[in-house]
């Protein structure tokens, strides 16, 4: 496909899939997170800080950009627009909000509340990227569940690990809270209780009570895509008998 008709025919894709409020959004937020990245500069903030938000800023395009660049035969030349709009939730909650507007650290609870709906958003991202695969149509409402939650679920693991490692090998970075004692009014600890030697193991404590939070996530878009998959299917089935009938 030349490099025009190319350009054409995914400007006509992200029409057909994003509304113009939605596409501004993007923009909105990209412009957002360039004058955080600017702002951190000028303020001498964390070179990791700064990174993260210039990453989390990358991470804006990587959708349009995937596509592109992508062969044809690849499935992340067919993943839909709609995943960078999910991707966005990711980069408002926890860069923009969380690092950058400092929610993180001022906003008790706040790092929970992320991980919940965080957990929640990449079931939807899963089975947004399975659209991108032959065969979709044909899978049923629970099948297709099924591989959001288990996409959501190795994103989760993987978010855990991305945490440990940043903690390892960069020093300015404290994602599992290795000097904080964990607080014992948050609501994961009012459920279970303090552990005798939660005050020492802040760190495990803290990447258990992330995934903790992020399963709840999980089930509860889990719960909500299964329904509303089951509408869709019954809708299409019902418009089926009726040309039939006609």
């Amino acid at each position: 496909m030349k490099l025009k008709n190319r350009i054409l025919y995914e400007i006509s894709e992200l029409k057909k899939e994003l509304s113009i409020w939605e596409y501004l959004s993007w923009w909105a937020l990209r412009i957002a997170m360039l004058v955080t990245y600017v702002v951190f500069t000028i303020n001498g903030e964390a070179l990791y800080q700064r990174n993260l938000i210039l990453l989390n800023t990358l991470a804006t395009f990587a959708i349009p950009l995937l596509r592109f660049v992508s062969p044809r035969a690849l499935f992340t030349s067919r993943i839909t627009f709609r995943t960078g709009t999910y991707i966005d939730i990711f980069v408002l909650l926890g860069s923009f909000l969380g690092h950058g507007l400092k929610f993180l650290g001022e906003i008790h609870e706040y790092d929970k509340f992320m991980h919940v709906v965080a957990g929640g958003v990449v079931v939807f991202i899963g089975v947004e990227v399975i659209k991108s695969f032959d065969g979709y149509e044909k899978l049923t409402p629970g099948i297709k569940t099924f591989c959001g939650i288990g996409f959501s679920y190795i994103i989760i693991v993987l978010w855990e690990i991305m945490e440990f490692f940043a903690d390892w090998f960069i020093t300015t970075s404290n994602n599992q809270g290795y000097y904080i004692v964990p607080d014992e009014t948050t609501f994961f600890v009012k459920i279970f209780g303090m552990s005798p030697n939660m005050p020492d193991n802040a760190p495990v404590y803290d990447t258990n009570a992330d995934m903790f939070y992020a399963v709840i996530g999980c089930g509860i878009c889990a719960a909500i895509l299964y329904i509303w998959l089951k509408k869709k299917e019954k809708k299409a089935l019902s418009q089926k008998e009726e040309v039939k009938v006609n």
